[in-house]
């Protein structure tokens, strides 16, 4: 599932509360939250074990799990390779979309040789997609997320999928017994309310001045809430919270732990 959003950087969270009450938005909770991120495998060494195993003798049944691995893989590889590689190849394909690619090869041979096969090969963890275990007051959720690069329009675009889990201790567990590695441990305070069909955040993290996100599918609503909060002389950006710690000279991928009361 896709979702977009922005922030409005360097707010007031009590007056901004009182604004948002004003307005007739909804409450929903505030909470310090506790989250785990996770790094999936490079992309590297996704790329080359899905080829391997499609290029040895398998059942249909695998064969297929896997050429849905790949499109996913491509999915990925679409967003962090630059157009100027990556049209030839699809124009040698016939297709729109990069995963689309799957679909067409006549034997994954091809992908040994396919040009950009040296430039996936390149990819290391991505950046922008992980796995986020998150403690909310006791509702706990397990998270992959994909912050895609590549987008024409001004919000930025997020591939979200959710579900709960029993607790952060089980999900852990199950993280890494599957071979997930535990990139870092952070600490924000969120305080949560609904207006309409928007979902707005009042985000506090370590060592960052407040902001306030707004999520929706109705792009429409992002203007009519930042009027009505009279944020228009505030800075808005489509970033995630990493490029917003980069800013202020901190790669918060690099901090094992990210708490109030952490010290650099």
């Amino acid at each position: 599932m896709f979702e977009k959003e922005i922030k409005i950087l360097n707010i007031s969270v009590p007056d901004t509360e009182k604004i948002l009450r004003d307005i007739g938005a909804k409450f929903i909770f505030k909470t310090k939250q506790k989250i785990y991120t996770y790094d999936l495998p490079s992309i590297a060494h996704r790329y080359s074990e899905y080829i391997d195993f499609l290029n040895s003798d398998i059942n249909p049944l695998v064969a297929y799990s896997y050429k849905q691995r790949l499109k996913t893989l491509l999915t990925e590889v679409a967003d962090l390779l630059p157009d100027s590689e990556l049209l030839p190849v699809m124009k040698q394909y016939n297709v729109e979309y990069l995963p689309d690619i799957v679909d067409r090869v006549q034997g994954f041979t091809e992908f040994v040789d396919l040009p950009i096969s040296s430039s996936i090969k390149s990819l290391r963890i991505n950046p922008n997609k992980w796995v986020r275990l998150r403690d909310t007051n006791g509702h706990v959720t397990l998270t992959v997320k994909h912050v895609f690069d590549k987008n024409s329009e001004d919000v930025q675009k997020v591939g979200e999928y959710e579900i709960e889990v029993n607790s952060v201790e089980e999900a852990d567990a199950l993280l890494t017994a599957l071979g997930f590695a535990k990139r870092n441990v952070q600490e924000k305070i969120r305080t949560q309310y609904k207006y309409k069909n928007a979902e707005i955040d009042l985000d506090e993290w370590p060592m960052l001045q407040p902001y306030m996100e707004i999520e929706s599918d109705d792009e429409s609503i992002y203007q009519e809430i930042i009027d009505k909060c009279g944020y228009n002389g505030k800075e808005i950006v489509s970033c995630n919270t990493e490029e917003l710690y980069r800013r202020i000279g901190i790669n918060s991928r690099e901090l094992p732990e990210l708490l109030f009361d952490s010290k650099l």
